[in-house]
């Protein structure tokens, strides 16, 4: 999905990870969206509506290496390359969901021989056949993937089966669960998106994050894979893989002291207030 709604690119997906685009550092600009809230938050004691991961927390979800278990390949952004035609663009929900999927349901095994392209198709369609929601599997029951050591890889080697196994963009773009950026979500909802993310990581499970500050005119709908998190100040920093730049964390910031989610500058939008949800919890949402 991932769309950038600029006047001058309407309807284009806002969201390519750009191999030659520089790793992204956290602006100073970020640190000032967030660090303008932190006064009251250190002011009143305890943040708002009891969430609190303590002193200094920093965690990541069980292991996940943003290096090792991500895709290789960027999800495009059509808004970005207007010139020329853009033929993996859309795909912002299947790979966050995939990348969990494979880090939940399955094993590689490097030492073990490799096999056919319509073989690892058939293997990525068998992960991506589990549903997203399950708990994650013991060793014994997961999904061998041979020849490779890990989904960067993986994906690096066999771009195009996995690809053909994630079928049309079309169930991205207009995925059941998209529905929601329609509605303003209460300090309430987004208080406990950030606890829901701070337990789920705390579990050894990535949790993908449907973030939008939509209908801004230069609005961002984009789904993200939360990993990891840090605790600085009255306020919070996800840590997130970010289909459409897999070789940089893209940081998404939870203030307590307004219950609202920060993002940072982007190479594909502005930073500013966006609200967030969480995909993939049940059959439903």
């Amino acid at each position: 999905m991932t769309w950038a709604h600029r006047p001058e690119a309407r309807g284009g997906e806002r969201g390519e990870g750009l191999r030659a685009l520089p790793s992204r550092r956290r602006s100073r600009l970020a640190g000032l969206l967030v660090g303008a809230l932190l006064p009251a938050a250190c002011a009143g004691g305890g943040p708002p509506g009891g969430f609190d991961p303590g002193p200094g927390a920093r965690q990541d979800a069980g292991g996940f290496a943003l290096e090792r278990d991500t895709f290789a390949f960027p999800n495009l952004v059509r808004a970005l390359t207007p010139d020329r035609p853009v033929e993996f663009a859309n795909y912002c929900i299947i790979m966050v969901r995939a990348a969990g999927q494979f880090f939940r349901f399955a094993r590689f095994a490097p030492d073990l021989p490799p096999v056919s392209d319509a073989e690892y198709e058939r293997l990525t369609r068998a992960v991506l056949d589990v549903p997203a929601w399950d708990p994650p599997w013991p060793a014994e029951r997961r999904i061998v993937v041979p020849g490779y050591p890990d989904l960067r890889a993986f994906s690096g080697g066999r771009e195009a089966p996995i690809k053909t196994a994630f079928g049309s963009q079309w169930s991205s773009l207009w995925h059941v669960r998209n529905w929601r950026v329609v509605f303003v979500q209460s300090a309430g909802h987004q208080v406990r998106v950030a606890r829901e993310l701070v337990e789920e990581i705390d579990r050894g499970r990535p949790a993908p994050l449907m973030i939008t500050s939509f209908p801004e005119p230069d609005y961002l709908n984009h789904v993200v894979l939360v990993y990891g998190y840090h605790r600085s100040g009255g306020a919070v920093e996800f840590s997130a893989y970010d289909p459409n730049d897999p070789g940089s964390p893209l940081g998404v910031h939870f203030a307590p002291a307004s219950d609202g989610f920060w993002v940072e500058p982007l190479p594909y939008g502005p930073p500013g207030r966006i609200r967030a949800f969480r995909l993939f919890t049940s059959p439903l949402l």
